[in-house]
This record gives structure tokens, C-alpha cells and sequence, in this order.
């Protein structure tokens, strides 16, 4: 960007494999720890970008090609408060897809990485948008390992399943923990300390990263900061906006802005 403002595009590929576009220009600011609902398979396209993934802390620079499990708790912030730029691809996949690494060393992959978010801004729904795609996907696994993803036990496992569906369809209104842990049938302790178990953090961060990621879709509907602040279930525009940059990386006013010709 030649302003040098910081700006955050996202947008959806119309397709069956839900597949949506993030793209970053001159951020600087740090994401505390989060996590995504989909997997995220990033690039970084100018600077560097630490990230602390699994315990270990990385510093990716550009070109550097990278996923992120669903549901695995990390934080990331420029490097050494330079601005980076990155472009990501979110999707879901086959949760017995599991990556070790945080960095793929793939050529080929990455230059159809390139080639498809060159096309993704103004080719949304094209079939060659969907077969790069696709031919990303099945690169990708072959960099996947087998994942037992039998955390707990077979019945809580639904339990829990349960009521991290209830989370992301009620996460437009207050919920609390009580509800949240009466869906599942546990109590609130063993509740909270299976869902941590299971997703790596708990309900009430779970339920925040939903209620934010659902923000984002009815902004862009809604195009006005305060009808949203109250839609998503906010009854104060400030502490509306400061968790929307927190989670987001800029404020929703700027979001709004940024992202109108992608409607």
C-alpha cells in the first residue's frame, strides 16, 4: 500500500468448500492468543511475523508459507514492530488432517498459492478460483500426518461437541457458562475443563472469537457500526470496537471502509 495505512480485506469464494480470503497490508499491531474456526494456510508477502505456535516462537519472513490448525491457541505480532503484509486462505478440511510444522517448504505450492489470491479478488466463483484450490488442498495433505483427535472419551466428545454448537448459533446474544454447560450435561468445572481439553481454550474465549468472526459478517450487512454493535449483542459501541480490533487487527469503522468494494 502506498498510503501506508494498515488495511485488512476479507471476503468469501462462493463454493461448496467454504472457503474465504484475509488479506493483510501494513500491520503492525499484535494479535494476542486466539484461534481460528477453519484452517488458515498463510503467506507472508513483505516483512516478518513472530509467531507462537505450540510452545515455540517463529519468526516468518517473506515468502514463508504457513497453516494454522482449527482450534490451536497462538499469538502473532510484527517482528521487532516492523509492518508485515500476508495473505491468508481460510477453510474447513478433514479434521484428520493434522500439520506438525507451522512452515511448509513447498515451491509449488506456493506459487499456486500466489497465482490463486492473484485471481480471488476479482474471480470469486471461477472454476480455474476452485480447481487451484483444489489442487492446493491435495499438496497440502501430502504435507498432513494422522491426527487422533480422541481427546476424551467418546460420549463427553459429543457432549462437548454439543454445546460448542449451541456457542456458534447463540453467540450473537449473552449466553453464559451455566447455559453453555447444562447443553452439554456437566457441571461448570468439569464443563469448562473439558472444552479447554478439547479446543485449547475456554467456552467464554470460544464463544468471544465467534461472536467476533459473526461481527464481521453482519457489518458488512448492516454497513453501520452502531446497528451491529447492538445486532451482535453489544449494548456499548467502545468496548464493541476495542474487542473487534483486538480479535480483528483494525477497528470496524476501518474494516467497513476498507472492505466495500468486496460486498
Amino acid at each position: 500500500m502506498k498510503n501506508g495505512q494498515e488495511k485488512i480485506i476479507h471476503f468469501e469464494i462462493e463454493n461448496k468448500h467454504g472457503i474465504s480470503v484475509t488479506h493483510g497490508y501494513n500491520i503492525s499491531n499484535a494479535f494476542p492468543v486466539h484461534f481460528h474456526l477453519t484452517y488458515n494456510l498463510g503467506i507472508i508477502e513483505l516483512g516478518k511475523r513472530e509467531f507462537s505456535y505450540r510452545g515455540i516462537t517463529t519468526v516468518l519472513k517473506q515468502n514463508d508459507v504457513f497453516i494454522i490448525q482449527p482450534f490451536e491457541p497462538h499469538s502473532c505480532k510484527s517482528y521487532n514492530n516492523s509492518i508485515y503484509n500476508y495473505k491468508i486462505i481460510s477453510f474447513n478440511l478433514d479434521a484428520s488432517c493434522y500439520f506438525p510444522q507451522l512452515i511448509i517448504h513447498q515451491p509449488d505450492l506456493m506459487s499456486n498459492i500466489r497465482e490463486f489470491h492473484s485471481l480471488a479478488e476479482y474471480e470469486k466463483s471461477s472454476s480455474r478460483l476452485i480447481n487451484l484450490y483444489e489442487e492446493i488442498i491435495v499438496q497440502l495433505e501430502t504435507c498432513s500426518s494422522g491426527y487422533n483427535s480422541a481427546v476424551l472419551n467418546e460420549e463427553i466428545s459429543s457432549r462437548i461437541h454439543l454445546a460448542k454448537q449451541f456457542i456458534e448459533k447463540n453467540c450473537q446474544r449473552d449466553t453464559s457458562l451455566t447455559e453453555m454447560s447444562n447443553v452439554a450435561c456437566l457441571s461448570e468445572f468439569h464443563f469448562n475443563r473439558y472444552f479447554h481439553k478439547c479446543y485449547g481454550l475456554s467456552p467464554y474465549a470460544y464463544y468471544l472469537v465467534c461472536k467476533m468472526k459473526k461481527s464481521q459478517k453482519v457489518l458488512i450487512i448492516q454497513k453501520s457500526v452502531i446497528e451491529t454493535t447492538y445486532d451482535i449483542g453489544f449494548f456499548d459501541q467502545s468496548h464493541f470496537t476495542k474487542l473487534f480490533k483486538k480479535h480483528i487487527g483494525v477497528t470496524p469503522g476501518k474494516y467497513l471502509r476498507d472492505n466495500k468494494k468486496y460486498e
